[in-house]
């Protein structure tokens, strides 16, 4: 589909609902750094068995994790509280730019952290890290099990300024909004939904319209419509409006036969 995926860049969380789901995703964000010429860093548990760890996702799928690792552009580092730290972090960040390198890729999962320290210390640290990627090239993949809990998952998507990233769905904020991209059905309902909920508490405070990009969005079911009127509720309910756009004509017509823009607050644009 054009204009699918989103870019890589930016402060984005991984949502994987299993293994593979994970290694996909990481590989095709580590393809793109590498292509990019950016340093790859990645923090991984001291012990992670080989068949988890980071150079063995990259080997099979086609990446050469030696001979990146072997000129300087791929560097893995063990968990521990120092390499956390949002100060050592943000050094790291400037030396491998002062080095040359064009951009940096950094990558690690919320479960090898949380063994480390408490999830509200993470937590913190991941609102420092979206202030960093805004200010430097800097792309920070941070992988999430799918099965969190429905108000984490809403803090998660809310401290990811670029993004989610997960097997069929897409989102990237855009002014006064979000943008969707991929597929929505039963499977990533509760996900589009928490992202719906994260995105207008920022991007459409004091009542703003809060508008909804569907032009790449090639399939939505039932479950899809209900996510975008139930992860707008509290948004509409504080007087605020959604605006649902450019979707493609076969998108348009699930949403006007469930009647989703004649929902309190909807508005929607026909397709072109």
């Amino acid at each position: 589909m054009d204009g699918w995926p989103p870019s890589w860049d930016g402060h984005l969380v991984l949502v994987h609902h299993n293994e593979q789901q994970r290694r996909t995703g990481v590989a095709a964000w580590a393809r793109r750094g590498l292509e990019l010429g950016a340093k790859l860093l990645y923090i991984e548990a001291p012990e992670e068995p080989v068949e988890r760890s980071f150079t063995t996702v990259l080997d099979e799928h086609g990446l050469d994790a030696a001979g990146a690792a072997g000129d300087g552009q791929l560097e893995v580092f063990p968990a521990d509280d120092s390499h956390y730290s949002p100060t050592w972090q943000a050094s790291v960040v400037d030396d491998t730019l002062a080095d040359g390198y064009p951009a940096v890729f950094w990558s690690g999962e919320a479960f090898t952290a949380w063994d480390v320290m408490p999830p509200s210390t993470h937590a913190a640290i991941e609102w420092t890290t979206d202030e960093l990627c805004r200010e430097r090239p800097v792309s920070v993949l941070c992988q999430y099990p799918g099965a969190l809990a429905q108000a984490t998952l809403q803090t998660v998507l809310a401290q990811h300024g670029a993004g989610m990233r997960e097997a069929l769905l897409h989102t990237s904020r855009i002014p006064y909004g979000i943008a969707l991209a991929g597929e929505v059905d039963r499977s990533n309902e509760r996900l589009l939904r928490a992202a719906l909920v994260a995105a207008a508490a920022t991007a459409a405070p004091d009542g703003r319209t809060f508008v909804i990009d569907l032009r790449h969005v090639g399939f939505l079911d039932v479950a899809g419509a209900r996510a975008l009127l139930t992860g707008t509720t509290n948004h509409r309910l504080g007087g605020g409006a959604v605006h649902l756009q450019a979707a493609q004509r076969h998108v348009e017509r699930v949403l006007r036969l469930l009647d989703v823009h004649r929902a309190d607050g909807f508005s929607m644009e026909e397709a072109s």
